[in-house]
């Protein structure tokens, strides 16, 4: 059904290639100039678009350029069924990638769309030079929104965990301890200055301040860092 629509609008847009201002047009927009320009704007319009919560301005203008390239070459009657099948797949890939968790369909799309574009027209050189060129500026764009602009791709939203891990949040990577500085233990080992120290009948491991105590001591907990304990001997300074 898709294959014969696709032929079916082909039949319609030939009929355009007897009007001279309708090839007029459509040879303006394929010419070296105006196709690498209309790439261009393709790609830094979609690349764009992919750091946006929603449709934007950008996105929509990348799509129009896409839409007139294309069409240059339809009434030129120089794209084949082949090339315009596989942009219709690709951009549905990535229509699908949308909607599902996952990146395969979505760098699909992509390749099918960016091979549709190399392959319209008769000058396979031309449309790879314009696709390089594109594509280095898309890197450029790349580079300024991440990295200047600390731009993040919303559609991975969905799968990047973004709660905050702050202890202000409630998150702690460990047990807290805190509530120890101050309190009275004894040693249970000998601290070299690592060992063990019980406190209410619970085993804690911990460090001295600096110097050896013998195990038995009553000590005091005077500063707690994650889960490290430090204890200062209690009849000490």
């Amino acid at each position: 059904m898709l294959i014969i629509i696709i032929i079916h609008t082909l039949g319609h847009f030939s009929a355009f290639q007897k009007s001279s201002l309708f090839l007029d047009i459509a040879n303006w927009l394929t010419s070296q100039e105006v196709s690498l320009f209309l790439t261009c704007i393709t790609f830094l319009g979609f690349l764009y678009q992919l750091y946006s919560r929603r449709i934007n301005f950008a996105g929509i203008v990348g799509f129009i350029a896409l839409l007139m390239i294309f069409l240059g070459f339809i009434i030129q009657g120089s794209i084949s069924l082949v090339t315009l099948s596989t942009f219709i797949i690709g951009v549905l890939f990535i229509v699908i990638e949308l909607f599902i968790v996952g990146a395969i369909l979505g760098i699909i799309g992509l390749l099918l769309v960016t091979f549709s574009l190399i392959t319209m027209g008769d000058n396979l050189s031309m449309m790879l030079f314009n696709v390089i060129v594109a594509m280095i500026l898309t890197v450029i764009e790349w580079v300024i929104l991440v990295k200047f602009f600390k731009k993040r791709i919303s559609l991975f939203d969905q799968v990047v965990l973004k709660d905050s891990t702050s202890k202000e949040s409630g998150y702690t990577s460990h047990n807290d301890n805190t509530y120890l500085v101050g309190q009275n233990a004894t040693t249970l080992t000998d601290l070299r200055p690592s060992g063990i120290i019980v406190l209410d009948n619970q085993r804690i491991d911990a460090v001295s301040e600096g110097s050896f105590i013998m195990k038995d001591t009553a000590v005091k907990i005077i500063e707690v860092e994650g889960t490290r304990v430090v204890v200062r001997e209690q009849n000490s300074k």
